[in-house]
């Protein structure tokens, strides 16, 4: 198998790959090997995944679609998720189910919306998805849920999904690490892949742009989509968002700050 993760990028040619496939390690474990590739545009990413056929098992960190406004005031969903008025009416289901964890997403635009410019990154994801179809878009069946485990056989319900790389992290850790360009932000980060079996023989992962960082993450999430492992949040007929855990926490928030001594 090939679990494939992809950072989106505003920059046509800056498309990051990252795929992991399966290795015995030397105490009988499975490690997850990483392979990066170098950054290329749509066309070059979606020619290099669907080469790997049935394997190929993809997550993108990009908005699998525009939003259908089932938040919008006066909508039922809007009372069965307890939403305050005015709140979240121009998300998606899945972005409010972890904006309230303190994982917030960017809103995404509704159908027929004309994309501002610092949205362009946007459209690229929708390229790559629709480069990417032949795989299925992942939409689990089930039914009044808008959460729950991605559970075996999921990839019955397509193999390519949405992912989103900072709740990844936030989900591996149990809380919301430290901004990734800083060291602790970064050490923490990295750990989080590595303790899950990932294994980069270039360097351990130290070497590796942030944006590459991203598309492991992402590509971890999509070895959960295939294992059974995670979970999902949102409304199927919108789109969903698969992390690599069997369930969310309430809320990650990030740790107490260090110590620090008074000057005199």
């Amino acid at each position: 198998m090939r679990y494939c993760g992809i950072d989106v990028s505003a920059r046509p040619s800056q498309q990051q790959l990252c795929s992991l496939h399966p290795r015995r390690g030397a105490d009988a474990t499975t490690e997850l090997v990483t392979t990066f590739y170098e950054p290329g545009d749509v066309a070059a990413v979606a020619r290099t995944v669907l080469g790997f056929g049935r394997e190929a098992v993809v997550a993108v960190d990009a908005p699998s679609g525009r939003r259908l406004d089932l938040l919008a005031p006066g909508m039922p969903l809007r009372d069965a998720l307890h939403l305050p008025q005015g709140r979240y009416e121009r998300s998606r289901v899945c972005d409010a189910l972890l904006f309230r964890r303190r994982l917030p997403l960017y809103p995404v635009p509704a159908t027929g919306q004309a994309l501002a410019a610092w949205e362009g990154w946007m459209e690229v994801g929708f390229a790559l998805f629709d480069a990417l179809d032949a795989l299925g878009l992942y939409r689990p069946e089930a039914g009044t849920a808008l959460e729950g485990e991605v559970g075996d056989g999921a990839l019955r319900f397509g193999r390519l999904c949405e992912t989103y790389p900072d709740a990844v992290f936030c989900s591996l850790l149990g809380h919301r690490p430290s901004p990734k360009r800083t060291p602790w932000g970064l050490q923490q980060r990295i750990a989080a892949l590595r303790m899950r079996g990932i294994v980069d023989d270039d360097g351990g992962l130290w070497h590796r742009t942030l944006d590459e960082l991203d598309a492991c993450a992402a590509a971890y999430a999509a070895y959960t989509l295939a294992e059974g492992a995670g979970s999902w949040v949102g409304d199927p007929r919108e789109g969903v968002v698969v992390l690599p855990v069997p369930a969310l926490a309430d809320r990650y928030d990030p740790l107490p700050p260090p110590a620090r001594s008074r000057l005199a």
